[in-house]
Order: structure tokens, then sequence, then C-alpha cells
């Protein structure tokens, strides 16, 4: 065998073939590194949601990313009504960009924020690039933070979302807040197990919307929202990362009132209040949770 592998040449000359197993871990070795490239290529994950960053975009008139510079601790006696355990820290910061604002903001701004007092001596701010969400002060060098925990840590993906959560929300069609359920019903149907639910919505602007939940037998029901009193039978139930499923997962009450089923009788009360339910437990989950930067 060793005799035929060394009679194999090329344009003349013997070629030394590598032994299987050699030839095997190069391929092996090739495609390792194939997918290490690939994995390392794909961009990260946000680490703040959807929810969360439409809670500070709407809230918020101004959106910097920032480089801190540095942050003190402001003199307890300059800092009053602060809770035991919290110190105010004067950050000042590097202007890198500005995402949303409509007055001019200086290249090197401050603001202040509070945080544990443990971190005092080492706040680990300086050096981080964050996105920073407020608005601007009196002066173009002075920037007030929507709260304490309005700081991000700044990525691609993180900036990406905002991004879109800020597009969503100067939108024209923004759906509004919800402010109350003003009343719902159900409707059985000709068959047993056949039924619909509506469920109407006030909201900040006046502006109605409807819900409804269709089941028929042996099938999954039909869950849908629609801007509006009159039921859009083509809707569906929003998706998460959207404006509507925001309002809906973040603002509906967890149970349907009572002052809702006024109404309705008994059996209709019930039968609203289960689908009701269902339509809350089918709608992705509202994590709005705000996680403190140090």
């Amino acid at each position: 065998m060793v005799d035929k592998i060394n009679k194999i040449s090329l344009f003349g000359r013997p070629l030394r073939l590598l032994p299987p197993a050699m030839f095997l871990y190069g391929i092996l070795g090739i495609s390792a590194a194939s997918q290490a490239a690939q994995i390392a290529a794909e961009p990260a994950a946000p680490t703040v949601s959807y929810a969360r960053l439409a809670d500070l975009v709407l809230a918020s008139p101004a959106i910097a990313r920032v480089n801190i510079k540095s942050a003190i601790v402001v003199p307890a006696e300059k800092a009053p009504g602060l809770p035991a355990g919290q110190v105010r820290f004067y950050v000042q910061a590097e202007t890198l960009g500005l995402i949303r604002g409509e007055t001019v903001v200086a290249r090197r701004i401050a603001f202040l924020l509070d945080g544990p007092a443990e971190r005092a001596k080492k706040p680990g701010l300086k050096g981080r690039t964050l996105l920073a969400f407020g608005k601007g002060g009196a002066q173009v060098d002075q920037f007030q933070l929507t709260s304490s925990t309005a700081l991000i840590d700044w990525s691609a993906a993180n900036e990406a979302l905002v991004r879109k959560v800020l597009a969503d929300a100067l939108a024209p069609d923004l759906p509004p807040a919800i402010t109350a359920v003003t009343s719902a019903f159900h409707v059985s149907g000709a068959v047993l197990g056949e039924g619909e639910t509506q469920v109407f919505l006030d909201t900040a602007n006046n502006t109605p919307i409807s819900l409804s939940i269709i089941r028929r037998p042996d099938e999954q029901p039909h869950f849908s929202a629609s801007l509006g009193e009159i039921v859009d039978e083509a809707a569906s139930l929003p998706p998460a990362g959207t404006m509507l499923w925001y309002r809906l997962a973040c603002g509906l009450p967890e149970r349907l009132p009572a002052r809702a089923l006024r109404e309705a009788e008994p059996a209709d009360a019930s039968a609203a209040s289960r689908d009701y339910a269902a339509f809350r437990a089918a709608l992705s989950p509202c994590d709005r949770t705000a996680k403190p930067i140090f």
C-alpha cells in the first residue's frame, strides 16, 4: 500500500499523501474555525427589553449616547431627601451622539444620578459608554435623567432596538395608552363550545380599542385586537415587540373588572372573564424591569 502511495505523482514529482487521521483532523479544524468565525460575526442580542425601552422612550424627549468621564459624590447636605443607603453622584460625560432631541446638547454634559452608598468610592462608571434617557436642562451642558435607572450600557444591538422603539413611538398610528376596561360581553354560539367575547377599552386620547376572543369546537381560540369600536375580523393577536402589544401586555389589568360586566348574566360574565384571562395569557409577557446601571 505504501509503495502505491509513493508512486502517485503530480507533474512528475512524487506526491506525499497525509494519513487518513491527519486528513480528517484538518477537515475538522477548518470546520471548527469556520463555525467560530460565524458565531463571532453574529450580532449580540439586546440586553434590555422592548417594553422597558418603550417606557423610557415615551417618557424621554432626549436620548444620547455618552461616554462617562467622571462621577463624584454630591455632599449629603446638597442632596436632601435621598433614601437610606443612597448617595447622589454628579456625573460628567462626553456626548458621542444624539439619537433623539429637539434642543442643542453640548459636547460635554453633566447630570445627577442616585446610586447605592457602597459604590460611593468606586462607582465604576468612568470610561463606560451608555445610552442616557432624559431631557435637556436650562443650559446646553445640562441633562436631566428620566430616572436613576434611565441609563443602559451601549451596544450596537441596544442602540438598534432603541431606534426601532423610537420609530414605533413616533409613528402616526401609535396606539394610545389604555386607561380603563369600559365594558365586556359574551355571546354563546349555536353549538356547544362556540361563542365570542368582546372587550372594549378606553384610552388616553379617547380612541377606543376592542378585543375579540372567538371559540369554536375543536379549534384553538382566535384572539384579535382592533383600534376602534368595530371589531376587525381580519385582525390578530399583536406580536411581541410592537407598540400595540406593549400597550396591551403592559396596560391591561390582570382580571376583567366587575364593573365591565355589570349588565351581563352570571354565565356570560363567567365566560367573558375566562376569555379575557385567555387573551392575557396568549400575549407575550411584559418585561419592563428597570435594571440599575451600578
